[in-house]
Order: structure tokens, then sequence, then C-alpha cells
């Protein structure tokens, strides 16, 4: 066995993670470059994984056996609306899905203070513009079954006015129920291509195949948007990496929790979007299984967001229903809900109410806090944790990046001034908000979902997260914490695309109601894994190398949001339609009540999903053997938020820690990528993994 590589390109930082031989972990952390180029940024993390096993990057990546990257490009294309000029073509008289959205799309996926603000919310900015949305004249009924035949001259003149007239990047394709019959869709792709031959295509019978007309229409349009620019940037980050000497496959993360070919990320890069986060959760459930932990709350706080998600009874909580900068679409995706407020969140005085906030806005990489010494003025979480003592100015990312303390200071206590309070105050004040806003999205997650936190172990990871564990756990009320990893909490995330399964995933749209005739069934089920073979092998993928898992979706008939993704009983079993439907009423009284049952609906079978995998058969290796118990290397004066006074709080080195150790707080663990602060009456247990186990008020 060689090298296991993950890389995750952040808002501020790109971490990198490589699995050794033996088993040990190399840990990177570098400073995104957005601006400049993250593909350099990639090799520059490399390279330092490299250098710690004493490596040139050529002979680190002759000796890996994977790298598998989390590429961050395809969202930020859609948020700074920097992607590829898209043509739409659109069944006529359908032509405004995209502009018409849905009723709440005004509000949608916006936070909560911001819904009831009239003045404040608006539609989104158009991903694609009005004149290059083609009408196509054609027409196929819900049954696939062919109404008006495609007018192919029209079509023609249509695709060739959006190519030559509006100068079109990409083209998505979405007719009325294509998904029942993709015959029309795949004609008009071939039209467009020779016309244009190596234009980017998207059809919305292989990227969102179910009914729902605006989310398939968002979805393809997204998948054309983001196209061109996510296909250029993998295949360059895979050609120099290939010169660098890798051989073996280059995967790239997806936000079903996976890894897959870059040519399976090529045809959809829809599937990329939000694959950082997906990381996270995917680590965290890896190391849940691991350390015996059913229910986790997997919280990631990094420079620029906070992200939640759930792992239940062991496995990562998914969900089918995506928003994206106020465009929503259908697509199965592990379920991590982000809120800005990471290390780099800017605060600010409100000018109406003269209250202290903090973000949505960071300060990111470039310029970054004020402490980064790049440019920033704004002050930011980082800054705040550098005036109270948390962070060690000259300690920050091993000491390869002092921050300037003084710039951070002078920053906050012009903040400060508007507002009445002392530097340590206002410092202070920026993290409790902080805190607030980061326990508040747990509360989402859980108890106004019917969970109880209380059940559940946290996990917190990130950058920033150890760092202020100790805010956001005492402000939700939970007493026990852990620091996945130790040090390797700050790059979980790429630990979680490193470690992570080759998955391919597809969807085949059905009408079946309960119960089933299973012959059909069957029938369906032979003709989806036939395409999911023919899909493995044209990304590259054996086949037979892959264990198939099927689901299938079901919801009350004439419901749309409220489905319900289930694992497939064997069709041949004689009691198959009673299991199923017992399965469903079982799971929608979990998830809605029992009250919300109803007796006398039918339950439809809509979807069917199969998931093609391949483990990695990673473990994680246990801690052996047994050292003197280590000492406080030194101890400075913090002001603890917790009790708004400055105390003499020793700091250890997290790296002399083995298992069984324990510290009681206050006190700062320092590691080489961040620190862990322990608030007073806390305390810190290691665990055989390395783990941190945070107990305490």
């Amino acid at each position: 066995m060689g090298y296991t590589v993950g890389v995750d390109i952040g808002g501020t930082f790109t971490d990198c993670v490589a699995i050794a031989p033996d088993a040990r972990l190399l840990h990177a952390k570098i400073l995104s470059t957005h601006a400049s180029d993250p593909g350099e940024g990639v090799l520059d993390g490399i390279a330092m994984l490299a250098a710690l096993d004493g490596l040139s990057v050529e002979q680190f990546l002759e000796q890996a056996v994977r790298v598998s990257h989390g590429a961050t490009i395809g969202t930020n294309l859609v948020v700074e609306r920097k992607g590829a000029r898209t043509g739409l073509l659109a069944t006529a008289g359908h032509t405004e899905a995209l502009a018409m959205m849905r009723g709440g799309g005004r509000t949608a996926g916006l936070p909560y203070e911001q819904i009831f603000s009239v003045h404040n919310t608006a539609k989104p900015e158009p991903l694609v513009s009005r004149e290059c949305v083609g009408a196509i004249h054609e027409r196929i009924d819900r049954n696939g079954m062919v109404v008006a035949p495609l007018h192919e001259a029209r079509a023609r003149e249509t695709i060739r006015s959006l190519l030559e007239d509006q100068q079109i990047e990409a083209l998505a394709i979405c007719l009325l129920w294509s998904f029942r019959n993709p015959a029309h869709e795949q004609r008009l792709a071939a039209i467009a291509r020779e016309l244009k031959p190596g234009l980017f295509v998207s059809l919305s019978s292989e990227v969102a195949p179910q009914l729902g007309e605006y989310e398939r229409t968002v979805a393809t349009v997204i998948n054309a948007y983001v196209g061109p620019a996510s296909v250029r940037y993998l295949r360059d980050t895979g050609e120099r990496l290939a010169a660098r000497s890798l051989a073996s496959p280059f995967l790239v993360m997806q936000s079903n929790g996976g890894v897959a070919p870059v040519s399976a990320a090529e045809r959809k890069p829809l599937v990329t979007l939000d694959s950082g986060p997906a990381g996270g959760l995917a680590g965290a459930a890896l190391l849940s299984r691991v350390r015996g932990d059913a229910n986790v709350i997997a919280t990631d706080m990094g420079g620029t967001s906070f992200d939640v998600g759930l792992v239940v009874a062991g496995e990562p909580v998914m969900a089918e229903t995506r928003t994206l900068s106020q465009y929503t679409y259908r697509m199965p995706h592990l379920d991590v809900r982000s809120i800005a407020c990471g290390g780099g969140s800017i605060a600010w005085v409100d000018p109406h109410t003269r209250a202290l906030r903090v973000g949505p806005h960071s300060a990111g990489s470039s310029p970054g806090p004020v402490a980064y010494g790049r440019g920033g003025t704004q002050p930011t979480v980082t800054d705040a944790d550098v005036v109270l003592g948390l962070v060690r100015a000259d300690g920050f990312l091993d000491g390869r990046m002092p921050l300037d303390a003084q710039g951070a200071r002078d920053a906050i206590a012009r903040l400060g001034e508007e507002i009445g309070l002392s530097v340590e105050q206002t410092a202070a004040g920026i993290l409790q908000v902080n805190n607030a806003a980061a326990a508040n999205l747990i509360r989402q997650r859980t108890i106004q979902q019917g969970l109880d936190p209380r059940d559940f172990t946290l996990y917190a990871f990130g950058g920033a997260g150890p760092v202020h564990v100790w805010g956001f756990t005492r402000e939700l009320g939970v007493s026990k914490a852990v620091i996945p990893l130790g040090n390797g909490a700050s790059t979980l995330s790429a630990y979680g695309i490193a470690t992570s399964d080759v998955v391919l995933q597809l969807d085949r749209a059905c009408d079946f109601s309960l119960p089933v005739a299973q012959h059909a069934l069957r029938e369906a089920l032979d003709e989806l894994d036939q395409s999911a073979a023919s899909e493995a092998r044209a990304v590259g993928l054996d086949p037979a190398s892959l264990t198939a898992e099927s689901t299938c979706l079901l919801r009350y008939r004439g419901q749309f949001f409220q489905s319900l993704a289930l694992p497939l009983p064997d069709p041949g079993e004689a009691s198959f339609n009673l299991m199923l439907r017992e399965a469903f009423e079982r799971e929608y009284a979990r998830l809605y009540g029992k009250g919300a049952l109803v007796l006398l609906q039918d339950v439809e079978l809509f979807a069917l999903r199969t998931r093609l995998s391949r483990s990695l058969g990673v473990s994680v290796m246990a801690e052996h053997g047994e050292r003197p118990r280590p000492a406080a290397r030194e101890s400075r004066q913090v002001f603890w938020p917790t009790h708004m006074d400055w105390a003499e709080t020793p700091v250890w080195d997290g790296l002399d820690l083995r298992s069984g150790d324990r510290i009681d707080g206050p006190a700062i663990v320092e590691l080489p990528h961040t620190s862990v602060a322990l608030a007073p009456q806390q305390s810190l247990k290691v665990d055989p993994f390395g783990s941190y186990w945070v107990t305490g008020a």
C-alpha cells in the first residue's frame, strides 16, 4: 500500500491529508489560492505532505494509491455568478419555469431573520438570460409517448441562433416528461454538438430524471452553468498531477459522500457542489463507527462557514433537496447545512439597532482577518481569538504564519469605540454572538427536527472548531464533545475525502402504486442495473468490482416534497409489499408523527435508485505503548468570556499527549493546525485513537 491522499479547498484554507503506508496520518494546511490559481494550492499542499516524509513531490505521487479532491469551484461559480454563458432549451409554452420559480423562490435558502423582511428579499439574479432561452416545438406525455414530434428544422435554427447570436458557452436542455422518454433531448444534444463540437451540453434526463419541472430545470441549468470551468479545472489539475508522476487514479469528491473518477464529474459536475462539507460529514461518520458513537452532531467551523451534519445509527443523514443561491433542485446528497460563522466572519455594528453583529460577510483568505497582515481592515472572529489569548500570534499554523496581534487589537478597539466597550469586552462579545449563531444552527438540525441533542455526541472539527467548542457547547447546553483525531480535526474534511468509498449513483423514474406488481418492478430494476453498469464502464470502472445497493423513493400520492428514500426489500419475497408499506409508515411516523399517517391514501413508488460502491478499506489505528505524563510547557494570560476576566492559563503541547492523558481547564492545548480551548470547569481526555473527549460546563 502507498499513500492515500485527500485534498479539500475551503474558503480560507486548503487542507491536505495523507494516510501513509504504515497508517500514520500526515496533515498540511495552507491558504487557499482562489483568486490566482486553486490548482497551484493543491500542489503546494501535496508538496508539504511529501516533505513531512522527506520525499519530493514526484517520489510522493509515485507512491500514491489515489488522490481524491473536494472541488469548490462549482459552488463559487454559482454564488459569484461567474459561470458560463448558458443557453436553455425548453418545451414551447414552458420556457419561463426558471424565471417563475416556485412561490417561495424569493426567500428560498435565506436565514429566518431575512425571510420576513419584504424589502430585503427578491428573486435571485438569473443564471440564464431571457434572450438565451429557446422554445422547442415537441411534446411527450406523462407515459413517455410522443404527442407532437420534434420539429428538427426549427430546433436547429433555435440552437444556431443561441450559438451565433448569443455566444453561449454551455447548453441546458430540459423538456417536459423527458425523464419518461429522453429521445427528444438526446436528438437536440446531437444537433448542438454537430453545430459546435465540444460544446458542454446538459440533459435533464441524465442530470435529474425525476418529476418536478422547476427543480429539474434548475439542476440542468446549474450543471451547464458550472460545467465548462469545472471540466477545465479538473482536467488541468489531473494533468499537473500526472506531470509530477501521479499514475494512480485522480478522483473527485461528490456531495453524496463518495468519490468518483474525474470523467464522471466531467459528465455531471453538479455532484461536486458542496463536496468539501460532505467530506467532513463522511469523515465524522467513519470515526463514529470506529469509536462506537451511534449518533453524532458533526460540526465543522473553518475560516468561512460553520457546517452541521448528522450521523444517526452510524449512517450520515441524506437529503433529496438542495438550495443554492436561492435556486432549489433535487439531488441526493449528505445533508450538511451551513451558515457564515467561521474564523474569518467579519464583526460589525448594526447601524439601526447599534447591536454587535458577526457575519455573514467573510474576510476569506485574501485579505483575510486583520491579524493575517494581508491588508484586511475589518475585525473578525480570529482577531478576537488573538486579542483574548485563545490563539497565540506567533504559533499560528505551527509558527509558519505569525499573526499581527497589535493590528487585531487596534481593529477590535475601533469597533468597541462604536458601542462603548473595551477591547476585551468587544472581543468576548464577538465570540458570544458567533457561538450563539453556531448553537442556533445545531438546534435547527436537532430540536426543530424532533431530535434530542442529548442523545448525540458532538464532534467539533475544522480549523476554528476546537478553538470555539467551549463556547457553542455551553450555549447549546451540551456537556460533552469530541475533537476527532486531535490535530487531524483541523483537516477532517480532507480526511473524509481521502477515506470515502468510490460511488456511482443513478436514479430512474417510475410510477408504481402499492401493492406493486413485482414482475414489473423487477423489470425496472434490471433496466436500471444495466444502465448503472454501462455508466460504470463509461467512466473506467469495472461493474464486477462494485457492490450494488437498491433504494426506492416513496410518498403519498399527490405529495411532492415529503418523499422518503428507503432500502428496497427483495422483490422476490412474498411479503414484499407488506414489508415496504410497513417500512414507509414507520419512517413517516418517525419524521412527522403518527397523526400524519393517512390510512386511505395510496402510497406511490415513484423512483428507483442504485448505488454502486467500492470500499477503500481504510482502518483507524489505535495508539499503543505508554509515555510519561507530559507537563504544561508554559502559561499565559487568557481572557475567558465565560468569566469576563483574565486568568493565568496553562498551555500544553498537544503533540505530547497520549491515550489516557487528562487535562483540566482552564487550559489551551496547542497543535500545529489548531488549538483546543478548555474553559474553566471543563476537562479533556485523550482516547486510544488520538481524539480528545471534552466534558464539563
